[in-house]
């Protein structure tokens, strides 16, 4: 009994005790002390692009929006579709699927005039030539995404803007600021 009381207050204390053995420790260099007078070094001009930044990101929130909305439209109009192909649509509820589809062509428009907008921002700094071409390839993937969702392949359209945020998300990457 004494023997089992040993090692329950030895195992209660335990974790009061440094668990690394001086085989383990490492050394630490000591910090470099610098003279009084000789100020901190400064480092190479670094560029703030917070504000460019928020642009790009402010266009992933838009397209990002705008996927969650046209997930549940789209589903809505290939079931419009199918009524349509089976007769049993009317005039009027064919009428508003084909505004619908307008809708999402002229948004799909917007998003790309964003991006564009954001592109010519970007174009115009030197310092930002590749972050302006990986912009480039997002605005590419939105014009894509439009031709598609006017063929009325919307499916596709649909993958071609998922593209369109990975390459936004790149762009920030690039940035270094994620």
């Amino acid at each position: 009994m004494k023997r089992i009381s040993t090692i329950v207050l030895a195992l209660a204390l335990l974790p009061l005790f440094p668990s690394v053995s001086p085989a383990q420790k490492k050394k630490r260099p000591a910090p470099k002390r610098r003279p009084a007078g000789d100020p901190a070094p400064k480092p190479a001009s670094a560029m703030d692009m917070r504000p460019e930044a928020q642009a790009v990101s402010e266009q992933i929130k838009n397209v990002s929006k705008f996927l969650f909305l046209y997930g549940k439209v789209v589903n809505g109009l290939e079931v419009a579709e199918d009524l349509t192909k089976r007769g049993e649509m009317t005039p009027s509820v064919a009428a508003k699927n084909q505004q619908s589809k307008d809708a999402i062509i002229k948004n799909i428009r917007g998003l790309r005039a964003g991006i564009e907008n954001v592109s010519r921002n970007f174009q115009a700094n030197p310092r930002l030539q590749v972050q302006y071409l990986k912009l480039s390839y997002a605005a590419e993937a939105v014009a894509s995404a439009e031709q598609l969702a006017t063929a009325g392949r919307f499916d596709d359209a649909g993958k071609a803007l998922t593209s369109v945020i990975e390459r936004l998300t790149e762009t920030l990457l690039a940035m270094r600021l994620l």
